[in-house]
């Protein structure tokens, strides 16, 4: 975790001095300083092996593609923050950041950042099929392979192997000309969370529904229902709810591998 500490009167000082007003009128809008708490994903660009799963499996579409020149990013104003990616990042490399600020006893304000770990997805390798006579041998599949499982002698020759091979589809995504097909299979989301809600306190203000990004919420005679094995979990009807009628509470849960090759000549 890392701790960053800063007295209030020297934020107070800076915006005042940013803003162009008196710290009075910025002490107004400080005095009741409340504590905050979010999270934060992030792929780094220089880990990114361009396999592009996150960008499949986004639900709210707020990673873009990856190509060999750029990683995929995800686009901070769209994400939900539900997870999904870093559970399904191949290689975990998805910082998911807890961020929090808070006023402490000496009118400190302190910032909190700690990383937490998900669980990952299984991924399968079922399939590996390259066209081996169109193969132009560049090694851009290889300089992109998380494991190390292809071997290129440019120009020359390719090899695989598939004892190291995960099946990311990494080396199909870069190829330049699109001579491999993965096929690999995906374990399911394990989201280790439950949403439940209390239909007796609702008030059938549809907040929930509105603020849904995949739109599971509807509503019915008693409240509302939500569609709970197709809820990605990231909490924006729970946070809106105003009288605290949905709730989401983590669990418990677990993961593993499996192939075949076809080289194909023709």
């Amino acid at each position: 975790m890392i701790t960053i500490k800063k007295p209030i009167k020297e934020y107070i000082s800076e915006i005042s001095k940013d803003l162009e007003i008196t710290e009075d009128v910025v002490r107004k809008f400080t005095k009741d300083f409340k504590e905050f708490n979010d999270k934060y994903l992030h792929i780094p660009p220089k880990e990114c092996i361009r396999c592009a799963l996150c960008y499949e499996e986004c639900p709210v579409d707020a990673i873009t593609k990856p190509t060999v020149r750029k990683s995929a990013e995800i686009i901070q104003d769209e994400c939900v923050k539900c997870e999904i990616c870093a559970m399904t990042c191949p290689v975990g490399i998805i910082d998911l950041l807890y961020c929090r600020s808070y006023l402490d006893d000496n009118k400190d304000v302190v910032f909190e950042i700690s990383e937490k770990e998900v669980m990952h997805r299984t991924l399968k390798l079922i399939k590996y099929d390259i066209d081996i006579n169109n193969c132009i041998k560049c090694g851009i599949c290889a300089k992109y392979c998380p494991t190390n499982a292809i071997t290129v002698v440019r120009r020359k020759s390719f090899d695989i192997d598939l004892n190291k091979c995960v099946g990311c589809r990494a080396c199909e995504n870069v190829c330049p000309k699109k001579v491999i097909k993965v096929k690999n299979e995906l374990g399911e989301v394990e989201f280790n969370k439950k949403i439940s809600v209390d239909n007796d306190a609702c008030v059938k203000c549809l907040l929930c529904i509105e603020e849904c990004p995949i739109n599971i919420i509807k509503e019915i005679d008693e409240g509302i229902e939500i569609n709970k094995p197709n809820c990605i979990f990231c909490g924006r009807c729970e946070s809106v709810c105003p009288v605290s009628a949905i709730t989401i509470e983590e669990l418990n849960s677990k993961t593993e591998n499996n192939w075949e090759v076809k080289v194909n000549k023709a």
